[in-house]
């Protein structure tokens, strides 16, 4: 930069005999060189703007699916919302209809109607189960089968073996593979039978139900009821699409709340770097300062050289070049008028 230019033009002037001013001058320089460790173009800041927001164009793009999907999801949850009103309209007038007809005996039979939908919800979810712990159970038992013949073929227990590396890892994943498997049967298991007494229960209480109502009531209000059970199955499943759309949109809007924090960390690393680098340049402009003007002290300081004398030997030989020079002009003046007489003859 400039400072380095008046440096360098301090030392075109300073003479060859202060050699000391000089190489304190240079030691000055490498010592602000040294300090500057920040190159004065931009590649550096720019390297580093380019890594922290390479993540940029991935983070809008996710930002715009998400606020399309939001969108999207809010306007197919408020669909939702008001099928399910009408829906609970209908099935409010449709019950009060059924009062109307049946009177009070349609309040009677009600807990009869709801413990045979508790009841069915425990039959399905027994069937579930079971259908879970078949899969487990056939699970573990390959598994099982998997490992005894990987033990029938390196004859495991019955000889000394020295086994492989490959050997080895085969059988301890076949050993962990037989553990899970039966921690995933026996949790199934357990499911099994808490879904067993469930349905259980729940046979209990329906039949204790149809044995205070009566089954004359019960038949009566039968198709009623069934009808009832069908609007109610409709809205249970209307509230299952609201549950998983609202479930969606939650989702969505983390995700989308995620990439903006994640844009905000980036920007605020963005303004970091390019006031630490401004920092680092400036603090670099300083020392170079400092060591143009500790070099051109140094100049200034240095002593200027002293005058050398001649000696005694070099005054005589000086005189005498004098005396011949003296000598030679003299005879010169004399031969001239003689030269201008032979001229004129």
């Amino acid at each position: 930069g400039t400072p380095l230019i008046a440096l360098l033009c301090l030392l075109c002037r300073v003479p060859q005999s202060c050699g000391s001013a000089v190489g304190a001058m240079l030691a000055a320089c490498d010592e602000g060189a040294a300090k500057c460790d920040v190159p004065v173009s931009m590649t550096t800041l720019e390297a580093t703007e380019k890594e922290l927001t390479q993540q940029v164009p991935s983070l809008l793009e996710a930002m715009n699916q998400n606020s399309s999907e939001v969108n999207a999801l809010e306007r197919q949850l408020g669909e939702a919302q008001d099928r399910y009103r009408k829906m609970l309209e209908q099935w409010s007038r449709l019950y009060e209809e059924l009062r109307a007809q049946h009177g009070a005996a349609i309040d009677r039979v009600r807990p009869y109607f709801d413990a045979a939908q508790v009841l069915n919800a425990a039959s399905r979810r027994v069937q579930g189960v079971v259908r879970e712990f078949s899969a487990a159970n056939s699970l573990h038992a390959q598994a099982k089968h998997e490992l005894r013949s990987i033990e029938e073929d390196l004859a495991y227990g019955a000889h000394k073996v020295s086994l492989d590396r490959d050997q080895q890892d085969g059988l301890s994943k076949a050993t962990v593979r037989v553990l899970k498997c039966q921690q995933d049967r026996d949790r199934r298991e357990q499911e099994y039978a808490r879904a067993l007494r469930e349905y259980q229960e729940a046979q209990e209480s329906l039949d204790a139900w149809r044995i205070q109502i009566g089954d004359s009531v019960i038949k009566r209000t039968l198709p009623s009821f069934r009808q009832l059970q069908r609007h109610q199955t409709t809205l249970a499943n209307e509230q299952s699409r609201i549950n998983s759309l609202t479930e969606r949109a939650k989702h969505a809007k983390t995700v989308y709340h995620k990439s903006m924090r994640e844009l905000d960390r980036i920007n605020v690393a963005v303004h970091d770097a390019r006031r630490d680098h401004k920092a680092k340049l400036s603090a670099s402009s300083q020392d170079l300062a400092a060591a143009a003007a500790a070099a051109a002290a140094a100049v200034a300081s240095a002593a200027p050289p002293e005058e050398v004398l001649p000696s005694a030997e070099e005054r005589a030989a000086a005189e005498g070049k004098e005396e011949r020079f003296e000598d030679k002009d003299h005879e010169a003046e004399e031969e001239t008028p003689e030269v201008a007489r032979v001229g004129e003859e």
